[in-house]
């Protein structure tokens, strides 16, 4: 019997896909192997582009050749699997659309691609795609960023290669707004802050990936978070909160960092917060340049995380 681990499998990006990062690629292509292997077999240069040892952040374009050492039945080309029901109309509030731009309120709890942990069918790019159609030869509907699965909020998709790459460079500079709404522990002295701390990912077999802040000479990557004071309550404080770099799980690291983690989220050293099933984190407002005027979409505090506020005011 061949060893999945040594078989060889050569696969070409099609149109659209060009403009992921290899690594996230990867993850979508390869859905039932572990990420941490992903990772190990780009950190053993068993992932082979276009002939050359790649690293995970290689940008990809059309017509790519990787060469990857798994089978290829564990590859998926194909578009994914419908849900009962399907699509996003009706589940998911639309906030603008035109011919290149989606811009939907992600409800907390749904996944935005596809992963270990998610029903075939289910997330939201997949609904989407559903919907607007998907091809493995011609460009698809892609996500221009990424919201964690238990965060709410504003989600960009973008239907043309074109507006895909406008909208990712715009979101990975720091003159864009991206504002959240959060509620964390306890109640800072000062009124607004910013936190500069690197970070870096570390990934585990039971509970997936997170960020940490790593110590001052460490390798990590560059990451900038402004918070300030909206509301105070006797023991948790409503922020506003604005990222200039998109890390994982960034607002989420940077404010435990500083004592002050985000409320409900587990993952960084907080308790379970009674009747809020996900960390208090939405993301709030987003600011792009479109067709040469500034454009600004907002989505409304849900109504969880809105009666965990209330609560909070009758108790002051």
């Amino acid at each position: 019997m061949t060893d999945l681990a040594i078989a060889r499998t050569e696969f070409s990006v099609p149109e659209g896909d060009a403009g992921q990062r290899l690594d996230r690629y990867l993850r979508r292509v390869l859905p039932e192997v572990p990420l941490s292997r992903i990772f190990s077999l780009l950190r053993k240069g068993a992932v082979r582009l276009n002939g050359r040892k790649a690293k995970g952040e290689a940008r990809l374009e059309a017509d790519d050749k990787i060469l990857v050492e798994v089978g290829s039945e564990e590859l998926r080309q194909a578009p994914p699997e419908r849900a009962a029901g399907g699509g996003f109309r009706g589940r998911i509030e639309v906030i603008f659309e035109d011919e290149d731009l989606l811009v939907l309120d992600k409800p907390a709890g749904m996944a935005v691609h596809p992963g270990t942990g998610t029903l075939p069918g289910t997330t939201l790019i997949e609904r989407v795609w559903q919907e607007l159609g998907a091809s493995p030869s011609v460009f698809q509907p892609a996500l221009a960023h990424r919201l964690d699965r238990g965060t709410s909020g504003v989600m960009v998709i973008a239907k043309t290669r074109k507006a895909l790459l406008n909208v990712q460079k715009q979101i990975q500079s720091k003159e864009t707004p991206k504002e959240y709404l959060a509620l964390v522990e306890g109640v800072p002295h000062r009124s607004s802050g910013v936190v500069k701390e690197k970070l870096t990912r570390v990934d585990s077999k039971d509970r997936g990936a997170k960020s940490i802040v790593v110590r001052e000479g460490e390798a990590g990557l560059e990451s900038e978070t402004r918070w300030r004071i909206k509301t105070k309550f006797p023991k948790q404080t409503l922020m506003e909160i604005q990222i200039l770099s998109g890390r994982l799980h960034q607002i989420r690291a940077h404010m435990a960092s500083i004592g002050h983690p985000v409320v409900g989220d587990d993952r960084y050293g907080t308790e379970k917060f009674a009747g809020l099933k996900r960390p208090f984190l939405h993301s709030s407002r987003l600011g792009l340049k479109l067709y040469g005027k500034n454009v600004f979409f907002e989505a409304k505090l849900p109504p969880d995380l809105t009666t965990v506020l209330n609560r909070l005011g009758a108790m002051v």
